[in-house]
């Protein structure tokens, strides 16, 4: 009787963009990162990331963009750093479907990197607990952590702690608008001016959370980083002004940027917006913020 060949294990995993509602900067720490307090949401936009078990002692990426088939890819890097640390024997190929812009102030890295250590964590056996993943992955960015919770958070520190979680908020009707600016979190925290604390503006956003209230959480929209930005890309700063005056009751850039976001109080008032945006070529998507993101 001739012997079956052993299945290879395959997980298909999601790994969701995230919003910035609120991000203030209180000051630079002497380890040369800032302090921050943010409310973050994830959204419906996502990659798609396939593992698959292989026996080869080694890891692989594929990915549908170019600049990150490498070593320099945030996955790849937890990927080996778990194998080595835990001496793991089998190998991984990840392909990567790329659907979240590169350094669009949506956390696609971040997101990828949670979901790469929470994959791996099961299909290599690991045995790690939260406490160890969530310290692990505080060694390679920010605001992965927020990922790991999969669910609305107040972080602070550098963004990788995670003081509180919220409901997720039920907006529908978002449109992200990017015109294809690619910015590096360093640069943009280099142009920061830090202005006094918003805490009255943190303060009603948690209670618009905590009451699924859209329009205190649109009225209390807050990002610290954007002043010096759009010093740098006024463009950014047209495109949140056309947002509202094209009916969005918030609007705001993400994280970083280079993407705004509109909150809009209708479908239609959304598709005549996007309808805007698209004579120009900007990448727009629309999205939404989900109870529960899985």
């Amino acid at each position: 009787m001739q012997k079956r060949k052993r299945e290879k294990v395959k997980v298909t995993q999601y790994s969701r963009a995230k919003l910035n509602l609120f991000l203030d900067i209180l000051h630079k720490r002497d380890d040369g990162f800032h302090e921050v307090e943010t409310i973050i949401v994830p959204i419906s936009l996502a990659d798609n990331l396939i593992f698959r078990l292989t026996d080869k002692s080694e890891v692989k990426i594929f990915c549908t963009s170019d600049t990150l088939q490498g070593s320099e890819n945030i996955i790849y890097k937890i990927a080996c750093f778990l194998k080595d640390i835990y001496n793991v024997k089998n190998g991984v190929e990840i392909k990567l479907k790329k659907n979240i812009p590169l350094a669009a102030g949506l956390g696609g890295g971040s997101s990828n990197a949670a979901a790469t250590i929470q994959v791996l964590n099961s299909i290599w056996k690991l045995d790690l607990s939260m406490a160890d993943i969530h310290k692990t992955v505080s060694l390679f960015g920010s605001d992965i952590n927020f990922f790991l919770e999969n669910s609305t958070a107040l972080l602070k520190g550098r963004g990788e702690i995670v003081r509180e979680t919220f409901p997720s908020p039920h907006i529908e009707n978002i449109l992200l608008v990017n015109p294809g600016i690619e910015i590096a979190s360093r640069n943009a925290y280099s142009w920061l001016v830090i202005d006094e604390p918003h805490e009255k503006m943190r303060s009603a956003m948690i209670t618009g959370l905590n009451n699924n209230d859209v329009e205190a959480i649109c009225k209390n929209l807050h990002n610290g980083l954007e002043q010096g930005v759009f010093a740098h890309y006024p463009i950014l700063q047209k495109i949140k002004a056309k947002l509202l005056e094209l009916g969005a009751m918030g609007s705001l850039m993400s994280g970083s940027g280079a993407t705004v976001f509109g909150i809009f109080p209708s479908r239609e008032k959304l598709l005549n917006a996007k309808k805007y945006f698209k004579k120009y070529k900007y990448w727009l998507f629309e999205t939404k913020i989900e109870q529960k993101a899985n």
